[in-house]
């Protein structure tokens, strides 16, 4: 035996242990140290909260992750029973749970910067929606971003829309009429999804053309780097089979980049289908807009947002909305009391109509149903990077993510009383409830393009956007149309929000919404 290589073996062997040792003793001497500064010596440290939220971000993991699954909204709510309104959730991030509270965080104009926390929105350039608006950080870019869209979802050009809105829900009362010929069970979440998506489509590519994906944010959030390694170098064979949902991050970008070249190309060259009204990104090439805005690769971005906004939060919207009508026969016999003058007469209602009708339109039905659908249902952190924020003996330093819950706001039973219930009445009964308390689509210089101001605006500035557009003509048609009965359908697995991944779910067990479409009074009448 040659003792001389085995000593040299045993010293090189020892030497790599020791430095393992020293590596490992380094690493865990860092997070000690760490977690010592988090509690005690932090800007937040004073906050109240429990401690181990305030060391780790594994807290938070243990509620979305791990062995629960995106249930960290309803542990926040238990936090503010024990705490009170403002609460630390994790080591940098504060929760406010009160419902007068909202301008503070999510203020409007320029003198109070709000700035979005990239963290929590995994604002980054090969995240999902990398570069657009949606994951915008700063309060100037998004401003200059957003102003390039928000003609496009103006009073007037929704106006103008209206023959394309119009003609893609005949479609869909076409399908719904078939049926009921048929006795065809129908999902109505992939019937809304379709609408919603195909008038998207038209509007931003002049073509027809997801929620697995959301439910990767939390998990990007806590595990970044393994959500990047898994996308940049695995093959996408192996993506697949890991993550469906996780493969369609690249797939998405390619697909929106050929549709934006598509719009853009010469409209009148031959095999081109011609829209028949210019769209977004036509226009947005040619506006103002510095030349990185107009880059490849933001606005496919921007044009993945558009796909998932124009049409997820829409659908689910339309869904939850028609469901509760069905569930709630009183409240579907007066809406089609008030629209009795257009069926019975058989005029078009158009939007101009629409407006003019107190329950339908102004705060009740549509409103009611927003609110309790729950379609945004996550916090939305904000930070003031140039200010502290103040609420009550409490100084939030500058640069600090603070967020209310849109769930947890909209069933606060001191601003909704019996919160889990659907009642349009309440929007009615109370004129400044909407003006006030309602956040459906956000709140400040950051709220829902597709919503434009209506949601914060007073009801006699009569704005109309792209979303209400969808909810008002689909409701009118599909409910006055058709007689509609739930295909076992539950209510606590099928509808109310359990999970929430920025748009809120129902129960992972859930086959959907169902209906069967059991009469068509445009039918029985001729």
């Amino acid at each position: 035996m040659d003792y001389a290589k085995l000593g040299s073996f045993e010293l090189s062997y020892s030497s790599a242990g020791g430095a393992i040792a020293l590596l490992l003793g380094t690493y865990l001497h860092y997070w000690f140290f760490k977690v010592i500064y988090r509690l005690y010596f932090h800007p937040l440290a004073k906050f109240p909260g429990p401690k181990l939220a305030g060391a780790t971000y594994l807290y938070e993991a243990y509620y979305d992750l791990y062995p629960h699954k995106l249930r960290y909204l309803w542990q926040i709510e238990k936090l503010h029973q024990q705490y009170g309104p403002i609460v630390r959730i994790n080591p940098a991030h504060l929760h406010i749970h009160d419902p007068d509270f909202l301008d503070g965080i999510y203020s409007s104009g320029n003198r109070h910067k709000r700035n979005r926390d990239a963290w929590f929105y995994r604002s980054e350039a090969n995240g999902p929606l990398g570069w657009s608006l949606f994951q915008t950080v700063e309060h100037d870019v998004h401003r200059l971003r957003r102003a390039a869209l928000s003609p496009f979802f103006s009073k007037r050009n929704i106006h103008a829309l209206e023959g394309l809105v119009r003609g893609k829900i005949d479609e869909l009362v076409d399908r719904f009429a078939a049926a009921r010929r048929t006795g065809e069970v129908v999902p109505l979440l992939h019937a809304t999804g379709a609408l919603t998506m195909d008038i998207i489509s038209v509007y931003a590519y002049g073509k027809d053309s997801y929620s697995k994906l959301s439910q990767l944010g939390p998990f990007g959030r806590h595990f970044a780097w393994v959500s990047k390694m898994v996308l940049v170098m695995l093959p996408m064979s192996m993506v697949e089979r890991i993550s469906p949902a996780a493969a369609l991050i690249p797939r998405n970008r390619a697909f929106f980049k050929g549709l934006i070249q598509d719009a853009l190309a010469d409209e009148g060259s031959a095999g081109k289908e011609k829209a028949s009204h210019r769209t977004i990104f036509q226009d947005i090439v040619q506006s103002n807009l510095p030349a990185s805005e107009k880059a490849p690769a933001r606005l496919s971005a921007e044009a993945n947002l558009l796909q998932i906004a124009g049409t997820e939060t829409t659908a689910r919207t339309l869904a939850v909305l028609i469901f509760y009508l069905i569930y709630s026969p009183t409240v579907l016999e007066r809406l089609r009391l008030e629209l009795k003058p257009y069926t019975d007469t058989g005029i078009d209602m158009h939007l101009a109509d629409l407006e003019a009708l107190p329950y339908f339109l102004q705060s009740a039905v549509v409103t009611e149903g927003i609110r309790i659908c729950h379609v945004v249902s996550s916090r939305m952190p904000r930070y003031a990077p140039d200010e502290e924020i103040k609420y009550g003996k409490w100084v939030i330093p500058a640069g600090t993510p603070v967020s209310q819950s849109h769930y947890l706001h909209h069933t606060n039973p001191r601003i909704f009383p019996k919160p889990h219930e659907f009642k349009p009445q309440r929007w009615l009964d109370d004129p400044d409830l909407k003006t006030k308390y309602f956040m459906g689509f956000g709140r400040g210089t950051r709220i829902c393009l597709g919503i434009n101001s209506v949601a914060i605006c007073p009801l006699t500035d009569n704005w109309i956007s792209l979303v209400y557009a969808e909810l008002f003509l689909t409701v009118a048609r599909v409910m006055t149309r058709f007689d509609i009965e739930l295909f076992e359908t539950v209510k606590s697995r099928d509808v109310d929000v359990v999970r929430d991944c920025i748009i809120g779910l129902p129960s992972p067990e859930s086959p959907g919404i169902r209906v069967k479409i059991v009469r068509d009074r445009l039918a029985a009448a001729s």
